[in-house]
């Protein structure tokens, strides 16, 4: 039996997000081990968990604004637009904006 992850089609923009994420923790995992940090440097093999750990509880405070804004551009060029063209920039539907969200 799949999880329901499985059934799910990726979008483009959560390619983008995920793949920011793991940079990402790749970072935070970077500066926990930086030799700046003097005698509070970690190393061993708990800093990519606790650099996951930082990023996933980030997160949703970074994305959430993001997508917000997502969502409004949405509601202002939606795919179908109205009577055959966008209602914010007059364009034929979909225009270039709505086709941008669902690429």
């Amino acid at each position: 039996m799949s999880g329901w992850r499985d059934q799910l089609r990726p979008t483009p923009l959560a390619a983008d997000l995920e793949q920011a994420h793991t940079y990402a923790v790749g970072a935070a995992s970077a500066g926990l081990q930086d030799a700046g940090l003097g005698p509070v440097r970690l190393t061993g093999t708990a800093v990519p968990v606790l650099a996951e750990a930082a990023v996933t509880s980030a997160t949703p405070f970074l994305r959430a604004p993001l997508l917000s804004r997502l969502s409004r551009v949405r509601l202002l060029h939606p795919p179908a637009g109205v009577d055959g063209s966008c209602p914010s920039c007059s364009a034929p539907a979909p225009c270039p904006t709505a086709k941008e969200l669902d690429s």
